[in-house]
């Protein structure tokens, strides 16, 4: 295995841990906010984009929002 093979499943290794964490947060547990049929972020009502809500299934959050409420937790520990 080559450095550059290495770095690929560094990152592969990285991206299914960060999915994992994400999606065992107990933050999402109630879902996105359904406006006429739309999956929306709980925070600020934007649609949740369907390549979110399919990685990370129950999501409340848009990327942006959840960023920031993570920022938010982060600098409470």
């Amino acid at each position: 295995m080559d450095v550059f093979d290495q770095a690929t499943e560094l990152e592969r290794i990285a991206r299914e841990m960060a999915v994992l964490q994400a999606s065992s947060a107990s933050d999402h547990q109630d879902g996105p906010e359904w406006i006429d049929g739309v999956a929306c972020c709980r925070d600020c009502g934007e649609p949740i984009p369907q390549a979110r809500l399919k990685a990370i299934p129950g999501v409340g959050r848009c990327c942006k929002c959840q960023q920031e409420w993570e920022r938010q937790r982060n600098a409470w520990r």
